[in-house]
């Protein structure tokens, strides 16, 4: 079996090269010098955001010194569950343009908090509004960023 320490670090430095290009991506967008916000802000920041998160695994990893735990794999029901996952974000990046960036993220979060805990169904339904008015005052309204909008753009 292999330790979770030197796993970590190979995801961390994945994780930390995934940010390093987007960053590079983010750095080819071109904008308006008259944007208020140029477009490539928020991939930098997430580029930055990544790269960060990344080398911060694999350094708290590489200077780890007790004893290196086995990897627990999950069993059938853990696998079912990052299925359902994925699914769910599937069904999220194929909803995003005709439903619109806020509604679809309204529905991907409610549902995936609705799936994984089976008992909070207002939870999951406040939760998901919450994220939808985020997204759509943050993001649309605040930044002026151009995501679809769906129905709430006509």
């Amino acid at each position: 079996m292999r330790g979770q320490r030197r796993c970590d670090i190979a995801a961390g430095a994945f994780i930390a090269l995934l940010g390093a290009v987007v960053i590079v991506a983010a750095s080819q967008i071109r904008g308006d010098v008259e944007e208020r916000l140029p477009p490539r802000t928020l991939p930098y920041v997430v580029g930055f955001m990544t790269l960060a998160g990344g080398l911060g695994l694999a350094v708290k990893s590489f200077r780890f010194h007790g004893k290196d735990p086995e990897i627990q794999w999950p069993e059938k029901d853990g696998w079912v569950r990052i299925g359902v996952n994925l699914l769910l974000l599937a069904l999220f990046t194929a909803l995003m343009d005709p439903l619109g960036m806020p509604i679809a993220t309204g529905l991907y979060v409610a549902g995936a908090i609705r799936y994984m805990d089976r008992r909070r169904v207002l939870t999951a339904l406040l939760t998901g509004a919450g994220s939808a008015l985020v997204v759509y005052y943050l993001f649309i309204r605040l930044l002026g960023l151009t995501f679809p909008l769906g129905p709430l753009g006509r």
